[in-house]
C-alpha cells in the first residue's frame, strides 16, 4: 500500500515517531524522496531523532559499572559477550560519566590490592627481591608491576606464591626441564620492588634489619651441618650487599666473617651461560653468635626448608655444648679423684 506524495502530520508522526521507520523507510512507502521527508518533519516540528536513539541494544550504568570497572572488560570483550555495539559502550560511558581507562589501565583485568606499607613486611620483600627476584614494568607507561622468578625447589615456589597472592594475580608453569616458573602482576604499590638498592631506613631498627636478612636467607642463604658442625652462610655476586650484612651482623653482636672471594668469572653454567663475575660469601660459624643470629631470624624468616635447617643446626649447637659439658665435668671430676 502507497500513500500521496505530500504526506499529512498524523501520518509522518506515525511512521517516524510510533513506528521508528527512517526518514529512507518512509520516502519508499509513500513514494517521494527523502528530502521531501525532513522537509515535511521540519514543517510539522517532528523532533529529529539522533542516530542512536533506534538502537534498543543499549548498556545500563549499572551494566556498565560491573562489566567494564568491576569485572575490568575492555569494549571489545563486552561487545563480544554481551552483544551491544562498541560505538554504543564508548557513548554511554561518557554520558554515566564513567571513566575511561588509557592504554596501561586497559590491561588490568585481575583485582589487586596495594601494599600493606607494614615495613617489617616491606623489608624482608626487599630482601628476597634482592636475593631472587626479578621484578619489572611490563612496558615504560605501565601501571603493571610484574614480579618473576624460576625455582626447581617447589617449596621456593610455594613461598613466593604465598607473599603474593593477596595482593595480586599469580600464576606458575612447569617447563620441560622441571624448572617451575612463576608471575605475579601487582600495582604500582609495589614501585619498591624495582629497585635492587638497600634504603637507608632497613639498618636504622634491628627489627627491619632482621627482616631483611630473613628475606635475603630465604632467598639466597643456607644453613647447614658440615662435618658435624652447624653454619650459616650467604652467597652473591655483589660483595657491597654482603658488606651490609656482614658489618650490621658484627653490631649487633653477631660474629660474622668474610666475604670470601671465588673465582667464578671464567666457568660456564650446566644451562650454557658464563658467569662474568667473582662470588663472594659470608659465614658465621661460632656457636654463640649462631644461637644469636637464629633467635633473631626466627621472627621473620619464612621458607619452609630453612625453618627446618634452623631447628637443626639449634639441635646441632645444643648437642655439641652437651658433650662439651659431660666432658668438662668428667675432665673435672678425674681431676678431684687423683
Amino acid at each position: 500500500m502507497t500513500y500521496k506524495i505530500n504526506p499529512s502530520k498524523k501520518l509522518l508522526s506515525r511512521l517516524y515517531e510510533k513506528e521508528k521507520l527512517t526518514t529512507y523507510q518512509i520516502a519508499e512507502k509513500v513514494g517521494c524522496c527523502q528530502a521531501t521527508i525532513w522537509k515535511r518533519l521540519m514543517k510539522f516540528n517532528i523532533k529529529r531523532r539522533t542516530p542512536y536513539e533506534l538502537n534498543s541494544n543499549v548498556p545500563s550504568k549499572n551494566q556498565l559499572i560491573e562489566y567494564y570497572l568491576n569485572k575490568k572488560l575492555s569494549t571489545w570483550q563486552i561487545e563480544e559477550k554481551y552483544g551491544f555495539n562498541r560505538s554504543t559502550i564508548h557513548r554511554k560511558l561518557k554520558e554515566y560519566n564513567i571513566p575511561i581507562r588509557d592504554r596501561a589501565d586497559s590491561h588490568i583485568i585481575y583485582p589487586r590490592t596495594d601494599f600493606s606499607e607494614d615495613l617489617i613486611e616491606k623489608a624482608y620483600l626487599i630482601g628476597f627481591r634482592i636475593g631472587d627476584l626479578g621484578v619489572r614494568k611490563i612496558y615504560p607507561n605501565s601501571k603493571t608491576i610484574c614480579v618473576a622468578s624460576g625455582s626447581t625447589i617447589k617449596e621456593q615456589i610455594e613461598l613466593i606464591k604465598n607473599l603474593f597472592k593477596k595482593y595480586g594475580r599469580v600464576k606458575i608453569k612447569t617447563a620441560k626441564n622441571h624448572k617451575i616458573n612463576i608471575w605475579i602482576a601487582l600495582n604500582e604499590s609495589f614501585n619498591f620492588l624495582l629497585s635492587k638498592d638497600i634504603p637507608n631506613w632497613v639498618e636504622k631498627d634491628k627489627r627491619l634489619f632482621f627482616s631483611f636478612l630473613a628475606g635475603f636467607s630465604d632467598a639466597e642463604g643456607n644453613i647447614g651441618i658440615y662435618n658435624k658442625q652447624a653454619v650459616f652462610q650467604i652467597g652473591n655476586y655483589n660483595k657491597e650487599i654482603l658488606l651490609f650484612i656482614l658489618r650490621n651482623l658484627n653490631e649487633n653482636g653477631v660474629v660474622c666473617r668474610g666475604p670470601y672471594e671465588s673465582n667464578t668469572s671464567s666457568y660456564v653454567h650446566r644451562e650454557g651461560y658464563r658467569y662474568n663475575q667473582n662470588y663472594f660469601q659470608i659465614r658465621v660459624s661460632r656457636k654463640d653468635s649462631l644461637l644469636e643470629l637464629f633467635s633473631l631470624l626466627k621472627p621473620y624468616i619464612k621458607h619452609k626448608n630453612k625453618i627446618e635447617a634452623l631447628k637443626k643446626a639449634e639441635d646441632n649447637i645444643f648437642n655439641r655444648n652437651n658433650k662439651t659439658k659431660k666432658h668438662e665435668t668428667k675432665k673435672l671430676s678425674n681431676k678431684h679423684s687423683n
